[in-house]
Formats: C-alpha cells, sequence, structure tokens
C-alpha cells in the first residue's frame, strides 16, 4: 500500500485530497498547524502531526516521526495569504507569506526528501503567471517561486518527480469568506465563469500523480 504526505491537511483542499487518496487505498500521512482536522472520523490508516512550516525545529521534529515512512507522495498544499493594498502591506506581512509558502515548502520537501520513492506535488496559483491581482504581492511573489522549485529539484533529484501545478480560484473556506463583488471582479477580469471545486482538485493532483507527466514540468490548469 502506498503511502501520500499531504500538509496542509485541515484545509479544505487538504481535506479533498485525504479523502481521494485515502479512497484510493493510500496510507495517509497529515500535517497541520492551527486548525483542527475535522474529519479523521471517516478514514482510518492515518497518522496526523502539527508542523509549522514557519518553524524549521518544527519540521526536524515532523521528519523524526515519519523516518521509518517509505512515503510515495509529498503534496505541498499548506500555505498563507495575507491579501491586502501594496501601500498598506507591511514587512513583517510580507515576510511572513514568504516564510510560509517558500522557505517552509523549501524545507519541509528538503527534510521528507530521503523518504520519498515518488512524486512530490507543489501547489501553485495562476496569479502567479497569468491572473494577477491587485492585492496579492506577496502571495503572488510566493507562487511564483514555487514553480520553479519544480525545475530546481528535479535537476538534483531525478529519481523523484516534482510537479508544479497552478490552479485558479477554488471554492474554498478561506475563499468562500473573500468580498464576493471582488471576487466576482477577479474572476471576470480573467473569464473564470466558476470556481473549481476541491473534488475536481483532488482529482486532477491524483490523475497526476499517476499519469506519465515529466519531473519539472509547470502546469497551467484551464479553469473552464
Amino acid at each position: 500500500m502506498k503511502t501520500v504526505l499531504i500538509t496542509g491537511a485541515a484545509s479544505s483542499i487538504g481535506k479533498a485530497l485525504a479523502l481521494k487518496f485515502y479512497n484510493e487505498g493510500y496510507d495517509l500521512l497529515l500535517t497541520y498547524n492551527n486548525k483542527e482536522i475535522d474529519y479523521l472520523d471517516v478514514i482510518n490508516n492515518y497518522e496526523v502531526y502539527r508542523c509549522n512550516l514557519k518553524d524549521e525545529e518544527s519540521i526536524k521534529e515532523l521528519y523524526e516521526c515519519v523516518k521509518d515512512e517509505e512515503i510515495d507522495t509529498l503534496i505541498n498544499v499548506a500555505c498563507l495569504c495575507k491579501d491586502n493594498s501594496i501601500e498598506d502591506k507591511t514587512k513583517e506581512e510580507f515576510m511572513d507569506v514568504l516564510e510560509v509558502n517558500v522557505v517552509g515548502t523549501f524545507l519541509i520537501t528538503k527534510y521528507l526528501l530521503p523518504l520519498i520513492k515518488g512524486n512530490v506535488i507543489f501547489m501553485s496559483s495562476l496569479d502567479s503567471t497569468k491572473t494577477p491581482t491587485k492585492d496579492g504581492v506577496d502571495y503572488i511573489a510566493s507562487k511564483a517561486a514555487i514553480n520553479t522549485f519544480a525545475k530546481t529539484f528535479s535537476l538534483s533529484y531525478p529519481n523523484i518527480r516534482f510537479i508544479s501545478l497552478l490552479f485558479p480560484w477554488i471554492d474554498t473556506s478561506s475563499i468562500r469568506e473573500m468580498n464576493p463583488d471582488y471576487l466576482k471582479e477577479e474572476m471576470n477580469r480573467y473569464g473564470q465563469t466558476k470556481l473549481l471545486t476541491t473534488e475536481y482538485v483532488s482529482n486532477y493532483i491524483y490523475d497526476i500523480v499517476n499519469s506519465e507527466t515529466p519531473t519539472g514540468s509547470i502546469i497551467e490548469v484551464d479553469y473552464d
């Protein structure tokens, strides 16, 4: 039986991925930080670990907990978004986003590499290429960095497949908390007529994991 490790497993996307891979017969290694995972009563064959991506020691502790595992796939879902205008953006906010989304993702991937036998998936965003927003300067910069990880990691680790997936707007709990007028404006600006469902996203990632997609791929996911 294969094992998948999902960071940010308490999020809407993390939950959809966990349920998808569980239903496909995978063992689950799930990480969270602040928000508790709310679906453990409907799965088994799992282990849960708290991991703060801003804290390298926390990432090292995660490695010590799972170092005897053979991980087929690591899916980097965990991220931080603090949208506001460029004028209001503080250095602290900007650095918080980069520390989680870029440095934390780099470190957790780095430390888990000795355990990974198959794939590393980086969850990115179309905001980093063709659908930028005016209030997401730090988030967009972080996702642009994530895109490059697929290329750079693949050069040093040819026996593992690294893929960055750039998704459009997804129907998550955090998106539903946004100002609906702002969301509609942004989606209309780029012609996205509906939010992707988390089920679509989890199915897409599962199919990528089980495809022949080459390492180093940076894939823009269509929104309609």
